[in-house]
């Protein structure tokens, strides 16, 4: 199987993301920015493990990526230092499509934020992605 097909469609869910900001689709844009994160963190796993885990949480995700490559102390910092804005993703998973929550345009900005550093960081933990 190729290993790019989860990369591309990061990469979509985040433009698709960015587009529902300059839409004022702010609940859509926080689902987008989730299915972003999830997507480039099954991507680093399944370039290098050949698979990735049928789950959505990210700080199950985030933990497997700790494991896979031996950086557990690195991701717990990471995950503590942006533990606000991965709880607003993890929440908008089911709410913006099924819960009346509303997000704003500072929490998408910030959801935005989030995934420009975590694809610095998996850059520097997954040297394929």
């Amino acid at each position: 199987m190729k290993t790019g097909f989860l990369k591309q469609r990061a990469d979509d869910f985040l433009e698709t993301a960015k587009e529902g900001i300059l839409a004022k689709r702010y609940n859509l844009a926080a689902f987008n920015f989730e299915q972003a994160t999830q997507l480039y963190l099954k991507h680093c796993l399944f370039v290098t493990l050949k698979d990735f885990p049928k789950i959505h949480e990210l700080d199950k995700l985030l933990a497997g990526v700790g494991r896979a490559f031996g950086k557990h102390n690195e991701v717990d910092k990471f995950f503590k230092e942006n533990v606000s804005v991965i709880g607003d993703l993890s929440q908008s998973y089911l709410t913006a499509r099924y819960l009346p929550v509303n997000f704003n345009l500072y929490q998408v900005q910030e959801m935005e934020k989030f995934v420009e550093r975590l694809l610095v960081f998996l850059k520097e933990i997954c040297p394929k992605i």
